[in-house]
């Protein structure tokens, strides 16, 4: 499987990793539709108390936003020093776009197009930080997946301090992005 993935052009790789996350989480949002039960109510109901819990800006969202997106890169840079490797990023990035594709079925199914339109709401304006921070972190260690770079304090507090300008942006800016959609919608 390694010396598939190395053989492979880099961008063909993150690229599919990309598109059959998200597939796969569209296909197991239509298996839960199959069973129509309270499990999907349940997710849409947890949807939008996400979001009307958003809708404030406040200290307890920033902290709560902070406490996932902080927690999740400590997480996988601690996975990276572990392991020696960057291999860490297949799954990640897999995971990640499994979950934007379950969620974004999951709101297609109950709202229709408008359920397009909230998921770019919940997403903007915070992945125009997030996405361009991820796609530098893999362009950097594409070609070296196979050994992690020295522990660098600068590169770390570049990216932490990165994520933490996303998180002020998800927690005041999103909430503003999130009144006039939902407003017009």
């Amino acid at each position: 499987m390694i010396f598939i993935i190395k053989s492979m052009n880099m961008k063909k790789i993150w690229a599919l990793l990309v598109f059959t996350g998200v597939a796969v989480g569209t296909i197991l949002l239509n298996m839960v539709i199959g069973f129509r039960g309270t499990a999907l109510t349940e997710q849409v109901e947890q949807f939008h108390r996400l979001v009307q819990n958003q809708l404030e800006p406040s200290i307890g969202v920033w902290l709560r936003i902070c406490f996932y997106r902080m927690g999740a890169a400590v997480m996988i840079l601690a996975c990276i020093r572990f392991m020696g490797n960057y291999y860490i990023f297949y799954p990640v990035v897999f995971a990640m776009s499994l979950s934007f594709g379950y969620t974004l079925s999951l709101l297609s199914y109950r709202y229709g197009v408008t359920g397009l339109v909230y998921m770019f709401a919940y997403t903007c304006p915070q992945y125009f930080v997030y996405i361009p921070l991820f796609v530098g972190i893999l362009r950097e260690v594409s070609d070296r997946m196979d050994r992690a770079l020295p522990g660098s304090l600068r590169r770390t507090l570049v990216i932490f301090t990165i994520i933490f300008a996303g998180c002020l942006v998800e927690s005041y800016m999103n909430p503003m992005v999130l009144k006039i959609i939902l407003k017009n919608f």
